[in-house]
């Protein structure tokens, strides 16, 4: 059990997904609050998160992560 600050995206490998996320919304003109973007829009921009990338953001946050 290891103590974390109340607030440490750095620690937090979803935190960075959710950048890689938004960051896709915004090129596409969407920003996450825009009133034009759908569920399918927000799912096509999920997908871009691969197995890879996910390996990388627990890597960055600290985690051993093996396959």
């Amino acid at each position: 059990l290891e103590y974390l600050p109340p607030y440490s995206p750095d620690l937090n490998p979803i935190e960075q997904a959710f950048s890689v996320i938004k960051a896709h919304l915004r090129r596409q003109g969407l920003g996450f609050y825009h009133s034009k973007s759908s569920y399918f829009e927000l799912y096509q921009a999920c997908k871009i998160v691969t197995p890879e990338m996910t390996w990388g953001f627990f890597f960055h946050s600290g985690y051993n992560v093996a396959f």
